[in-house]
């Protein structure tokens, strides 16, 4: 959940200072890797549900968490949108905020097949640990508020 939290607010605190337009796109943008990629598997253990999946099922959510998966995830998706253009560059924008957080973290060498399909290569530069979105997270959400809240407010004057 903190690791949701730190990417929603990646998009929410840019989009506040100069893209408060964008904020609906952006912010889709920032959690659905995980949301499409991460969250299928977590609602298995979450449930308790004793469902072992196939390594294969499992590498294929993998997979949907790769830039070239969420590029054709943010098509399909902009579709319900009637500016689908500008929807799709902000969501794209988003999903590259996602990745950039995610390829900072260490996953003790279980990193990101971010050139995924011309490369299985797992990318990950290690500076952070998995974990520290947890003590970040209040930070963060706290700092998106007070944001927000100026922007609003001097929007209002």
């Amino acid at each position: 959940m903190a690791d949701l939290v730190t990417h929603v607010c990646s998009g929410l605190l840019p989009a506040a200072l100069v893209w408060p337009r964008a904020v609906v796109p952006l912010a889709i943008g920032t959690v659905l890797p995980d949301l499409s990629g991460r969250v299928p598997q977590m609602a298995l253990v979450a449930l308790e549900l004793d469902v072992v999946l196939p390594g294969r099922v499992l590498w294929m959510l993998d997979v949907a968490h790769t830039p070239v998966a969420q590029a054709l995830l943010v098509g399909l998706l902009a579709q319900a949108f009637r500016d689908r253009g500008r929807v799709a560059g902000w969501m794209l924008v988003g999903v590259a905020l996602h990745f950039a957080l995610d390829v900072l973290q260490d996953h003790h060498g279980n990193g990101y097949y971010l050139l995924f399909p011309a490369s299985v290569e797992r990318w990950e530069l290690g500076w952070i640990g998995s974990e520290a979105t947890v003590a970040w997270a209040p930070w963060a959400l706290v700092v998106t508020v007070l944001v927000w809240g100026a922007r609003l407010a001097w929007s209002r004057r």
